[in-house]
């Protein structure tokens, strides 16, 4: 809720956002933007071999698509609540997309860094007091650290590593990441 009112404070604060972003899409890509954290057993959301956030990805895309109102919705929109879902923590990417995402991606970031964007510290201050923040270190650690531990293989060479790394036990990205794997190619030769 928090990520999707400050994406709206920024859309508001700003003239071109505000004749740009379609709010469906900013409000459907922000809300849904974490389902692939669904830590249930079994869950028909979570992959073996995909990221959480491509997981949530398409689990959005399909939410959509088996929703009553999809008549309602372009396929460019449900790619940009998948764009926006699979890239919001991939800000080196997502802040030069469309700017549905870039606006989703940025609104979750300032849950966890502070007002910007235009929003202010008041603004900011009063949604966070509407809809406290108390358990959010303790449910982002304990989801990432079950990812780190359920399907390492989707979290070696991003930031998750280093919370694999420090908490789970036999966590070893060593010989892994995309570093080593290039390496590895290009010293056998193998095509």
């Amino acid at each position: 809720m928090r990520s999707w009112l400050y994406g709206v404070l920024m859309i508001n604060a700003n003239e071109t956002l505000s004749d740009s972003i379609d709010l469906e899409v900013h409000a459907v890509a922000t809300l849904l933007h974490d389902l692939g954290w669904d830590t249930t057993e079994a869950s028909p959301i979570i992959s073996a071999d995909r990221r959480f956030e491509v997981d949530g990805a398409f689990a959005a895309r399909k939410f959509i698509q088996e929703h009553q109102d999809v008549k309602f919705w372009h396929e460019r929109n449900v790619q940009l609540v998948w764009d926006a879902i699979a890239l919001h923590t991939e800000r080196f990417i997502s802040y030069f997309k469309e700017l549905d995402v870039q606006v989703v991606s940025k609104g979750i970031a300032m849950d966890f860094s502070g007002p910007a964007y235009g929003v202010s510290r008041e603004d900011y201050a009063a949604i966070a007091k509407a809809f406290p923040k108390s358990d959010l270190k303790d449910s982002v650690n304990q989801t990432i650290i079950w990812l780190c531990d359920t399907k390492p293989q989707t979290t070696y060479d991003t930031w998750m590593q280093p919370f694999g790394e420090r908490y789970v036990d036999k966590y070893d990205p060593k010989g892994k990441q995309r570093i080593d794997l290039i390496f590895q190619h290009l010293t056998t030769g193998n095509s």
